[in-house]
């Protein structure tokens, strides 16, 4: 079971400065690993002591560093994603790929990014 703070000296990076907040909150951290982006991201929920949902459960994927996002997601509506994002179709695409991954989830969910999880595990704080 990897704690946060193991993952922090291991390079995990997440959308927030504090990789604790990128978990709970938004669900997803990535480091690079060779020639693959691992990513671990919330699948499950539950109430913090403040009434708030946070994540609790979590899964793991491995996307090659070079993916072409048209590619490997060839369902997405891009347009749609970049105007929710405040964006424009260009600018999302020019992102670095664990951004574009970040977005694509906060859209769509985990599920069609990454495929479904079938052996979730806690991170402890």
């Amino acid at each position: 079971m990897k704690t946060i703070r193991r993952m922090e000296y291991e390079g995990y990076e997440g959308v927030d400065a504090d990789l604790t907040t990128s978990l709970q909150e938004y669900g997803i951290a990535w480091k690079r690993r060779g020639k693959d982006w691992h990513f671990i991201y919330g699948v499950g929920m539950t109430e913090n002591e403040n009434g708030e949902p946070e994540y609790n459960l979590f899964d793991w994927a491995d996307i090659p560093v070079g993916t072409d996002p048209r590619d490997e997601w060839n369902f997405v509506n891009w347009k749609a994603v970049a105007e929710c994002s405040g964006m424009t179709e260009l600018k999302l695409l020019e992102m670095p790929l664990t951004y574009i991954v970040e977005t694509l989830v906060s859209y769509y969910g985990y599920e069609d990014v990454f495929g479904s999880s079938y052996f979730p595990f806690p991170i402890n704080t």
